[in-house]
């Protein structure tokens, strides 16, 4: 039997096990595949539904050369309507059908046999068969069903979302993150619970140094929440606002400078955490200063032109560019910092 014959043997509602039984592995996961080139190279695409894991329909076409020696139900490519008829008595015009081609000089039939658990639409062109449809008789509410649950699916995704995001309107800190960490949802695996476990054991860390190594290692795949709980402590140290301000990629915020407004709405919130931590440094909040900071490797970093190191002089907090002397905590170790890393293991 050849390719085109097995084929035709296509139905509705077949699913991968039966199509490989009918075509083979090979061809079956040709015909299956969404994007190849099958219907050009045989002529029949196939519509299956990985929702339902079945074939919803199959077209056979002249447009892509499918054999007019082998018959779908009897129809044959190049068929005459009164052939056709004649081979499929059930089949009549569809409906809204006048029998006259269309503006693209189509006419289209349409049958339901007893013995066929599906629709068959066959489509005329310059007096012939052009194409034949088979459809599961249930198409159209399958298609209901599909976007009924695709819109459940995005109404539940809007609301995961705006719980995400519910922390970014809260003013008290300590709600703030932990809001954020009871609705915390990254790629990962991981749930909620450990953020919450981490956001507790920060709040109950009164440690500035602590602090400074959170800000230095965290992942920033998970939000800037925690990092914006640190910089808002009274006791943050000046050298960890710099950090986490450098952490914050303003090599491609400093264009904006003051200008809000031209700020793309993708790249919003991150220049208002910036701008909070260049507020907070001009107020004078960070009075604690005992962690070495060194703004030389930081100041000059991209900035290649005379106009970006004035637009970035002008972004940047004056403390940025400065070297400030205290204890170096990029390797902390004793037993607080072991802790530190341990809970950060747990996320990260």
């Amino acid at each position: 039997m050849s390719l085109a014959e097995q084929l035709s043997q296509l139905r509705p509602l077949m699913t991968p096990a039966d199509v490989e039984a009918l075509l083979g592995p090979d061809e079956k996961e040709r015909a299956l595949k969404t994007i190849s080139d099958f219907e050009r190279t045989t002529g029949v695409s196939v519509n299956f539904s990985h929702a339902d894991e079945v074939i919803d329909s199959i077209s056979y076409s002249a447009m892509f050369n499918f054999p007019r020696d082998v018959a779908v139900c009897g129809i044959c490519i190049g068929m005459t309507v009164d052939a056709m008829q004649e081979a499929l008595p059930e089949v009549g015009l569809a409906d809204g059908e006048t029998g006259k081609p269309n503006e693209r000089g189509l006419v289209v039939y349409q049958a339901q046999p007893a013995a066929l658990n599906a629709t068959i639409r066959i489509v005329i062109k310059d007096g012939g068969v052009y194409s034949i449809f088979l459809n599961r008789t249930d198409l159209a509410e399958a298609h209901a069903r599909r976007q009924q649950q695709e819109d459940e699916r995005r109404a539940e995704l809007d609301r995961k979302r705006a719980l995400a995001n519910k922390w970014k309107s809260i003013e008290n800190t300590d709600d703030m993150l932990l809001t954020w960490a009871e609705h915390c949802s990254p790629w990962t695996h991981y749930t909620p619970d450990r953020f919450v476990r981490f956001a507790r054991w920060l709040m109950g860390t009164s440690d500035p140094d602590i602090w400074h190594m959170v800000g230095t290692s965290w992942n920033w795949d998970y939000s800037h929440a925690p990092l914006l709980w640190i910089i808002r402590q009274e006791r943050c140290d000046i050298a960890t606002a710099l950090e986490i301000f450098f952490l914050a990629e303003p090599y491609y915020y400093f264009r904006w400078v003051d200008d809000r407004a031209s700020v793309p709405a993708r790249n919003l919130e991150m220049f208002d955490f910036l701008a909070e931590i260049r507020q907070r440094l001009a107020r004078g909040s960070y009075k604690r200063s005992e962690v070495a900071f060194d703004g030389e490797k930081h100041i000059n970093r991209g900035l290649e032109t005379a106009e970006d190191r004035g637009l970035a002089q002008s972004f940047f907090p004056p403390e940025a560019g400065r070297k400030i002397p205290g204890r170096d905590l990029k390797d902390g170790e004793g037993e607080k910092f072991g802790e530190c890393h341990a809970i950060l293991a747990t996320i990260n």
